[in-house]
């Protein structure tokens, strides 16, 4: 199969085969997120590279790491990001999260992680690595974001329900603290199927959103939706 490229508003992502595509999840963690007066970010598990890209879009922040442990991946994220406009904030780096020894610490993590615990894997190398979470898990993210986080920096994540529920339970462990949660569901009529939540060191009451992609048939995308990720997406 030939390399082919997913076009945003105002950048363009190749993707190939062997990796993670563009989906949904990316990208609604991508737009959900708040950067805020974030100056050095971090993406775990960049894939191509869409969440740098869609954080670099957003926000002004000076340092935009990515790091990856799929070497294919790592190539495609840096091709991606030399044709962009923020090719000069944005580096990508050939890591696991465990191994990553940054100078600094981070304002803002993001991950999109891996999450099927099946025994089933996808066939390709590539693709289990970054579905599956023999690769990182849940308490190997936890470790990780704590290491790197700043003092007063943020982390969020996206997770099918129940496992967002096991991410936050053991962030408690870490002095975590759920901010801002966003229950996704693919319909009104459906209970939720991923929820992005948004962690720092501070306790306060979280702030707690919901939304669903389409109104009921397939393509009728939902006000809220289109809301959210109309400064990417063509269609909107």
């Amino acid at each position: 199969m030939p390399d082919s490229y997913f076009t945003f508003k105002q950048f363009r992502v190749l993707h190939r085969k062997s990796i993670m595509k563009v989906g949904t999840d990316g990208v609604l963690l991508g737009a959900y997120v708040d950067c805020g007066d974030a100056e050095r970010i971090l993406d775990i598990g960049t894939g191509t590279g869409l969440l740098c890209l869609m954080l670099a879009q957003k926000c002004e922040a000076k340092i935009i790491h990515g790091i990856d442990i799929n070497d294919e991946a790592v190539e495609v994220a840096k091709f991606n990001v030399e044709q962009s406009p923020w090719a000069d904030r944005i580096n990508i780096f050939h890591s696991s999260v465990q191994d990553f020894v940054p100078t600094e610490k981070y304002d803002l993590i993001v991950s999109n992680p891996p999450f099927y615990t099946t025994d089933v894997v996808a066939p390709e190398k590539g693709r289990a690595l970054a579905r599956h979470d023999f690769s990182l898990n849940v308490s190997e993210l936890v470790a990780s974001v704590d290491r790197l986080l700043s003092q007063n920096g943020r982390c969020c994540v996206i997770y099918p329900t129940e496992q967002c529920q096991l991410f936050e339970n053991e962030a408690l462990k870490y002095g975590l603290y759920a901010l801002r949660r966003l229950y996704v569901s693919s319909r009104p009529d459906v209970s939720p199927i991923r929820t992005i939540v948004e962690l720092s060191r501070k306790q306060c009451e979280t702030e707690c959103d919901s939304l669903y992609i389409e109104n009921g048939a397939r393509h009728d995308f939902s006000d809220k939706y289109k809301s959210l990720t109309r400064d990417y997406y063509l269609k909107f």
